[in-house]
């Protein structure tokens, strides 16, 4: 197995060596020169390819260093998921007293939320003749995860974790046909400022008081931005929605319930993994700590699958929220092939790779690998943040064998797609010589 290093080109020839006699080791001396090289040379960077057919790692370089994953991390959330949630997506619990109706959410995402919609709950509690109370139930967690960036409060990106979210926990401000402006949920309002500059909004920090510019909205305008939640403001939510009042109900308690489901449990890893939404991938550690009838806690659902199924790692990750947006969290690369393997050998190839981003067609990579038979060969999970740019995932070679891979990088101080660029060649060739 050789690299050829020109310039900055990386070209990648790979001799086939028997996995069964195959060492780990053997070959990591024949590619020094790949992470001396300008392309790799000055920040942290890591790489393994594993052959889950004959359980052999064919490279590895830096497998055991603990690296920032971004949301590398929603494959772990997945895999949450996977082993927690079963085949639907529980929408709501609900218990009926006499001529009231009694709720609470389970932390499912989809109530109202355009990005992965659901109207099950929504049909479900305008159809009941019953006094509508809400519940807040056990919540325990913060708005935010562990390690967040609190100045992004008012991106799309980091809207706040809550036990029953309505519309996404966004305000979406849209403008199809400038200068029209629409607001959604509608209960909300916008105030004006002085600025004349381009047209975007505002949120203060410890409130909901949005405020845009008062430049001219003249091209078509969409921006999310998150509220800040609280039981009081759902219960207004959905009384303003539903046309009915919904009070808020503080206390109360009870171990007999019913259930609604609302989407199936793939329709939302997919949203997590293709388009990788954070909101989505935190409110999924929310239904696993439903699904254990435990309280509301990121931590409760990371350590017991930490404890009951991923023991095993090679190395105690430290795992501090469900989307990547913390950097506390920190992955080996060599755990991840390993959690990897896990959802390979559990879960058929048909149904997990579809939900993950596929090179040259959907999700986060469908610019890249883009191969010329016109065969998708990576399905993956990207993970960036700034100075850090991961994909973890399937690669399938041109003679059809599968390999699994993590290739991450780290403290980088240059622009993020000559990274991509970088690694696109890479894979490509594993893809064309392994």
């Amino acid at each position: 197995m050789k690299f050829l290093f020109a310039g900055s080109t990386l070209v990648l020839l790979f001799s086939l060596v028997s996995c069964s006699v195959h060492k780990p080791t053997a070959s990591l001396q024949k590619l020094d020169s790949l992470w001396t090289s300008p392309a790799f040379g000055n920040h942290h960077a890591g790489l393994v390819l594993y052959d889950p057919s004959s359980k052999q790692t064919i490279y590895a370089h830096n497998a055991e260093r603990y690296f920032v994953p971004a949301s590398n991390t929603k494959l772990f959330t997945f895999y949450a998921g996977l082993k927690t949630l079963g085949d639907s997506v529980e929408a709501l619990r609900y218990l009926v007293r006499n001529d009231s109706l009694i709720f609470w959410g389970t932390g499912d995402p989809t109530l109202l939320n355009v990005n992965v919609p659901s109207t099950k709950a929504l049909e479900f509690l305008e159809g009941r003749s019953e006094r509508l109370f809400y519940w807040p139930g056990h919540f325990e967690q913060k708005p935010f995860g562990n390690g967040w960036a609190w100045n992004d409060y008012q991106d799309y990106y980091q809207p706040e974790i809550s036990p029953l979210p309505v519309y996404g926990n966004v305000v979406r401000f849209s403008a199809p046909q400038p200068p029209a402006l629409n607001i959604a949920p509608p209960f909300f309002t916008l105030e004006k400022d002085t600025s004349h500059a381009a047209f975007q909004v505002h949120r203060s920090w410890l409130s909901n008081t949005f405020t845009g510019t008062s430049g001219p909205v003249t091209n078509a305008f969409e921006q999310h931005v998150p509220f800040q939640t609280s039981p009081a403001l759902t219960a207004q939510l959905l009384s303003d929605t539903l046309h009915k009042e919904v009070t808020l109900l503080p206390l109360f308690s009870t171990k007999v319930y019913q259930s609604l489901s609302s989407i199936s449990a793939d329709t939302l890893y997919k949203h997590m993994l293709q388009p990788s939404d954070n909101f989505v991938a935190e409110q999924i550690l929310m239904l696993v700590c439903s699904k254990l009838q435990q309280p509301f806690q990121s931590k409760t659902a990371i350590d017991y699958l930490l404890k009951n199924h991923l023991s095993d790692l090679p190395d105690r990750p430290n795992w501090a929220d469900g989307s990547g947006l913390s950097r506390y969290n920190l992955f080996t690369p060599r755990s991840i092939i390993r959690l990897l393997e896990k959802i390979y050998t559990e879960y058929p190839a048909e149904r997990i790779f579809p939900l993950l981003a596929i090179g040259g067609q959907s999700g986060s990579i469908r610019n890249a690998y883009k191969s010329v038979d016109g065969k998708p060969f990576i399905f993956a999970k990207t993970g960036s943040l700034s100075g850090v740019y991961n994909l973890s995932g399937y690669l399938v070679t041109k003679r059809g064998k599968t390999l699994l891979f993590s290739f991450m990088n780290n403290n980088f101080n240059r622009p993020t797609s000559e990274i991509r660029r970088d690694m696109e060649r890479i894979l490509t060739q594993v893809r064309e010589k392994y």
